[in-house]
């Protein structure tokens, strides 16, 4: 009975941290988190003796 309560307790955490994943991946990316990326790839590409 009691590895019942267990694989239940199991079973709905790694549901509950699936449907967190699924809905951090749909998020659609502000003003801000483009502007980042965009920086983050153009610093990239830039002269590497340059800090």
């Amino acid at each position: 009975m009691i590895t019942y309560v267990i694989l239940g307790i199991t079973f709905l955490y790694a549901v509950i941290q699936i449907s967190l994943y699924a809905s951090r991946q749909r998020r659609p990316l502000t003003r801000e988190d483009i502007d980042e990326r965009l920086l983050a790839a153009l610093n990239d590409g830039g002269d590497p003796t340059r800090e």
